[in-house]
């Protein structure tokens, strides 16, 4: 196998012209970071959700087979270079644009921007809040500018608008019986260099997804985690987030700090009652 690609959290191998292996890490990043230190068990985590979706769901997707414990081997995808964000609650980074009235999505002034709501707040409807895709950073980018961009055609864009509410329609309605809240979820997209059919790609876990518990959401606060949002959380208290923006800003080096270990657990811990609740499988560290 041959790496041709080392990411965030996962690292990417071509086997031949039409396969590729996807490596579960333990590895965690936040605001386009790597941290340092890994998190026990999640690379294991995100491979048995990838498996479970990517069976589960009703929608054609670029998954072939399990290899190992943290491994998959998927089909090899021209990939669209947008993340397709749906999100049905103000929270995390929509939330701070929603505070700094820099939001630009289709019909949000009209649903939303003259409300005054607050941070964890049901959106009315489940909302399309694409991004570009980069090593470095991920920015917000509108229907209009995907267009005038020629990144996807008009049929296209629509097709994945489409395509990504079912999906996520799916995965509400799994979640929601096993007694979670879907915040919002990341979707990727690619094609078949043989035929151009578009295919749901990438993965679907804790990293894609967040989730609250319904007993324990209250609107108005920051809310219990089963994702990396509490990572970010101890991040932004901490200070990280405004030393990434400066050093990014100033092109000077990201100082990372190393996490506490109760920390660490707690991440650990939330995966694996994530996965536990929404499958309805028990975590097993070994496959």
């Amino acid at each position: 196998m041959k790496l041709i690609n080392k990411g965030k959290v996962k690292d990417v191998y071509e086997t031949d012209r039409d396969t590729l292996i996807f490596a579960f890490s333990d590895r965690v990043s936040a605001f386009d970071v790597v941290l340092k230190d890994p998190i026990p068990f999640k690379g294991k985590i995100l491979c048995d959700f990838a498996v479970y979706w990517f069976e589960k769901l009703k929608v054609q997707n670029h998954f072939i087979k399990r290899v190992n414990t943290n491994m998959i081997e998927v089909k090899k995808l021209n990939m669209i270079p947008l993340e397709i964000i749906i999100r049905q609650f103000l929270y995390g980074s929509l939330y701070q644009r929603y505070i700094d009235k820099q939001i630009h999505i289709s019909n949000f002034d009209k649903y939303f921007m003259n409300r005054d709501l607050k941070m964890a707040a049901r959106l009315p409807q489940p909302i399309f809040d694409p991004t570009t895709k980069s090593s470095l950073h991920d920015v917000p980018i509108t229907e209009q500018e995907i267009l005038k961009e020629n990144i996807l055609s008009e049929p296209d864009l629509s097709f994945l608008i489409d395509s990504s509410m079912k999906v996520f329609n799916q995965v509400n309605s799994i979640v929601s019986k096993a007694g979670f809240l879907l915040a919002d979820i990341k979707f990727e997209f690619g094609r078949d260099p043989k035929n151009n059919v578009i295919y749901l790609a990438d993965s679907i876990g804790p990293d894609e997804f967040r989730v609250w518990d319904k007993n324990d959401y209250e609107e108005g606060k920051v809310q219990k985690s089963y994702d990396k949002q509490i990572l970010r959380d101890w991040l932004n208290e901490t200070g990280f987030k405004a030393a990434v923006e400066e050093s990014r800003a100033k092109h000077t080096e990201i100082k990372i700090p190393e996490l506490p270990q109760n920390l660490i657990s707690q991440l650990s811990e939330g995966y694996i009652s994530a996965y536990e609740r929404i499958t309805g499988l028990e975590f097993k560290d070994k496959i």
